[in-house]
């Protein structure tokens, strides 16, 4: 064989491991973990509000350990069992109210979920009444397999107070960055512009809040669950409650979620 068609051969061989290459890098990125598995989560939230004339700023920060039981899995969901173990509100002393309100709310409380593998929940509104009466949450994850480099969109639903009265669903754009140990773990960035119309909110409130939402989140391959994440999100808000003074204020909220692994 002469050397220029060595030459070709190769340049074939050498695109051929390329393209198969390339075909094995791309991932199935998938929330499936098994029945009877727990899986024990800490929630970390903080809430900084800056408004008035003087600037004031009031923070506060809330602590959530839960535990979950997966109940059941079929194709394409998985049932769980969440029960909340304890709730911290930092300091003590916190002047956002709504964080006390939520701890009351939360302190104790079991509920229903129904997780897709795109990572959408659905919170059933009792213990045997059927999913899609409680909150639902959207997929974070993509519908099909990808590659390092490659982007999806999803709309979240952010909260934009400690209680969650007030939500702005924000159309954010997920990159998966890299994947290591041999592919076992995904990491994956996301950010996205926040605009919210507080005429939603109902009660007669008009206002706007704008800002920009930012994180990242690790989805371990082998457990087939979202073990970290973080998000930051910075809004600024004015906003007319209806017959009291309207309200000018910065925002800035931090939540990270971590799977307790080994726990």
């Amino acid at each position: 064989m002469s050397p220029r068609l060595w030459s070709f051969v190769g340049l074939l061989v050498g695109c051929a491991v390329a393209a198969s290459t390339a075909e094995a890098q791309r991932v199935s990125l998938r929330i499936a973990p098994p029945e009877g598995d727990t899986l024990r989560m800490q929630l970390n939230q903080r809430f900084d509000v800056e408004s008035g004339e003087s600037a004031q700023v009031i923070s506060g920060q809330m602590r959530v350990w839960t535990h979950a039981i997966v109940m059941h899995r079929s194709r394409g969901f998985t049932d769980l069992v969440s029960v909340t173990d304890s709730v911290r509100v930092f300091p003590e002393g916190s002047t956002l109210s709504p964080l006390r309100e939520a701890q009351k709310a939360l302190e104790g409380r079991t509920v229903r979920l129904r997780v897709d593998d795109n990572g959408g929940i659905m919170v059933g509104s009792g213990p045997d009444a059927p999913f899609g009466g409680g909150t639902a949450m959207p997929a974070v994850l993509p519908e099909h397999p990808v590659s390092v480099g490659e982007s999806w969109t999803r709309d979240l639903s952010i909260p934009l107070s400690a209680t969650g009265s007030s939500t702005a669903n924000v159309r954010t754009r997920f990159r998966l960055d890299s994947l290591t140990n041999h592919g076992a773990v995904a990491y994956i960035s996301f950010r996205g512009a926040v605009t919210h119309d507080h005429a939603q909110d109902g009660g007669g409130t008009t206002g706007r809040t704008v800002g920009t939402l930012a994180g990242s989140m690790e989805v371990d391959r082998r457990l087939m669950w979202i073990t970290d994440s973080e998000m930051i999100v910075n809004v600024i808000s004015n906003v007319q409650p209806l017959g009291r003074p309207a309200v000018h204020s910065r925002i800035r909220i931090t939540q990270s979620l971590r799977a307790l692994v080994g726990n």
